[in-house]
């Protein structure tokens, strides 16, 4: 008889989905403590005074971090420049803070180029990004002597089509070059340096004269934690700006982008293995930047400018969230739970990243930071969807309805992609050299229907939204 097999019987494979806290490669949850204000925080009266949630905003924050990044990028005959990217937070009290300490503003539309020139930023302190500008746009942007960064052969037809509309007209303008890097290479935007279109852009430039080529610029990634991109990209702007030269091009700034990260710290789906909770340190990103650029050999000219573009970096620990407990649960299969009355509507980050949460209990006199033993703890919140989960696994003692939660890393992104479903918007209170000030008002519901109208025949007896 043949020998009987031995292999195992075939099974079908099959798509498993695995909860986070199962995946052995990073802790189940977070016991380190979560990050805090210089300012002391009243946070019992400023909830009653504004209501919660409640964003709060360090000044001491963001001017701390904007003048650390801002000395770390320092290299003997280079102008480092530090231009905020708005759309991380367009609070125009955070702007207006930066743009104080010498910050340019980098905006990526024109409604954030009217912002800043509403605040008072000069057009020649304004870096003009992004795939999609109006022709009306790019018009007033190179009236006003803004450093309008091109990315795409259709933009710069355009740019040419509106200056031989406008005699006159000497557009100041920069080229985004991206390049290939691995299977996260952000190629989307701008003219790649591999195929050779960033040097056709270059050579169309030259063949116009009434065009100006200024700037070199780069943008890799957002959250980028990997210095040697940094380091990339300088070698291949040195590289684009000295092909430049030899068409008679003279480029003056290198523009390095943003994406440096932050102290916040990425889920494990989105994380790398040994990486998590790894704070940002810019050091190495400064000396991946700053040594090619010393032995540039001229390639910028002789007093070349560096142009950051930071955001997260800069205003991601300036903000955390107030809120408060609504509810608690016990969920089956998932232990203990909260509901708060802030959820995925303000933290759309939520998505991506392990927020920073501390409990504070009790009221009033009595109140003080939540202890007992720590528990993986499900925070939800207000929202009528399943995925409203601001945490599936904070380090959380037990709460109880009424007491309070401090979210940390909020001010990236939140508040710019914060949205008005279900619930209105809160208040901002910044603490300030003079106090807690109201910075922005609470939303109230008549605000989210504002702009609508209803025609009288389809008017109810009782009828009063446009009162």
């Amino acid at each position: 008889m043949p020998e009987q097999s031995q292999r195992r019987p075939y099974v079908a494979p099959r798509i498993e989905a695995l909860h986070t806290a199962t995946v052995g490669k990073h802790r189940v949850f977070d016991l380190s403590p979560s990050g805090g204000f210089a300012e002391a925080v009243d946070v019992d009266a400023l909830l009653a005074e504004h209501g919660s949630p409640l964003y709060l905003l360090s000044e001491n924050a963001l001017r701390a971090q904007y003048r650390s990044l801002r000395d770390l990028f320092v290299l003997g005959g280079v102008r480092t420049q530090i231009a905020y990217s708005y759309k991380t937070n367009y609070l125009p009290a955070v702007c207006a803070i930066f743009q104080q300490e010498g910050a340019w503003a980098e905006v990526v539309s024109g409604m954030e180029y009217q912002l800043a020139r509403a605040l008072g930023v000069p057009g020649r302190q304004i870096v003009f990004n992004g795939p999609y500008k109006r022709d009306d746009e790019l018009a007033r942007a190179f009236q006003e002597g803004a450093l309008v960064n091109i990315d795409g052969f259709d933009e710069l037809d355009r740019v040419e089509a509106l200056v031989v509309g406008n005699p006159g007209l000497r557009p100041r303008l920069g080229i985004r070059i991206n390049f290939t890097r691995g299977k996260t290479s952000w190629t989307r935007f701008g003219f790649n340096h591999e195929n050779g279109d960033a040097r056709r852009a270059l050579d169309q430039i030259a063949a116009n004269q009434a065009l100006e080529l200024v700037a070199l610029h780069n943008h890799s990634g957002t959250f980028q934690r990997d210095p040697d991109v940094y380091r990339r990209a300088a070698e291949v702007l040195i590289a684009n700006a000295r092909y430049a030269r030899s068409l008679g091009l003279a480029p003056t700034v290198m523009d390095v982008g943003g994406g440096l990260p932050s102290d916040n710290r990425l889920k494990p789906e989105f994380d790398l293995p040994g990486e998590a909770g790894a704070a940002s340190r810019l050091a190495p990103f400064a000396r991946a930047v700053l040594e090619p650029l010393s032995q540039a050999d001229g390639a910028f000219g002789t007093h070349p400018m560096l142009i950051l573009e930071p955001g997260r970096a800069l205003v991601d620990a300036s903000m955390r969230l107030a809120c408060t407990v609504v509810a608690t649960k016990d969920i089956p299969d998932g232990g203990p739970a909260l509901v708060i009355d802030a959820g995925v509507n303000l933290l759309p980050t939520a998505y991506w990243y392990e927020h920073g949460v501390d409990g504070i209990s009790g009221r009033g006199e009595d109140r003080t930071e939540a202890t007992g033993a720590l528990r993986s703890t499900q925070v939800f919140g207000p929202l009528c969807m399943q995925i409203d989960c601001v945490r599936d696994n904070a380090a959380l003692p037990p709460l109880q309805l009424g007491d309070h939660l401090l979210i940390d890393n909020v001010g990236a992104y939140n508040l710019t992609q914060s949205m008005q479903f279900i619930q209105p918007r809160p208040a901002v209170v910044m603490l300030g050299q003079d106090g807690p000030e109201l910075v922005r008002r609470a939303e109230r519901w008549q605000d989210l229907f504002a702009l609508d109208r209803v025609p009288a025949r389809l008017q109810a007896p009782g009828y009063e939204l446009d009162d």
